[in-house]
């Protein structure tokens, strides 16, 4: 069984007010670009969210750059794998948020509501299916999520992340891809839920 690692690139990012909230799902990024943040919102109106679900459109799966000449077959995101995606961000970026009891998801936009929703670019697993390695974390997915006043629509931040997924050396299995993705969303939802009580408090 191969170990498998990579180098961790670090970026510096400045915190525009925005970010607060937007950061909640920064927090564990390695390279983050704000590509819009609306100036003079006022936080404090914001009580519960509305996420969206996973938008997976047109989400590749990338090979690492250490996998020569890749079959194309085994980097392929199934059908099976995308309704995990999607069943995992929705109920774990939920259980993330309301986690503190502070906010609240809700089903439909009202005011005083934000609509998060995140656009899963790529995601870069550190070793094909079946492959007989120990990695550490799964791999990476990079990310652009549009944060808006779910009441009127208004765009408040975008901005783009890649973010390492798990932080132990495990065997590479489906089940521990799985809860490292799930467990990152909840972590996001806490995050979120955090960033957001912290601003109002501003």
């Amino acid at each position: 069984m191969s170990r498998l690692n990579k180098p961790k690139v670090f970026g510096s990012f400045g915190v525009a007010a925005l970010l607060l909230i937007a950061g909640g799902l920064a927090a564990q990024t390695e390279e983050l670009k704000v590509t819009y943040s609306k100036p003079g919102v006022d936080l404090k109106q914001y009580k519960q969210f509305l996420v969206k679900p996973l938008n997976l459109e047109d989400t590749r799966l990338v090979p690492p750059p250490w996998v020569e000449k890749p079959n194309p077959k085994e980097w392929q995101l199934t059908r099976e794998n995308q309704e995990f995606l999607r069943t995992a961000f929705a109920s774990a970026v939920r259980k993330g948020i309301e986690s503190a009891a502070q906010f609240k998801v809700v089903e439909a936009p009202s005011p005083g509501t934000l609509q998060v929703e995140v656009h899963l670019i790529s995601l870069t697993p550190w070793a094909a299916r079946g492959e007989k390695a120990e990695t550490l974390g799964s791999g990476t997915l990079t990310f652009e999520a549009h944060v808006r006043d779910a009441g009127t629509s208004d765009l408040l931040a975008i901005y783009q992340g890649t973010q390492q997924v798990g932080k132990e050396y495990q065997e590479n299995t489906a089940f521990n891809k799985q809860s490292d993705l799930t467990e990152h969303f909840t972590n996001w939802g806490r995050n979120i839920s955090r960033r957001l009580a912290s601003a109002q408090t501003q």
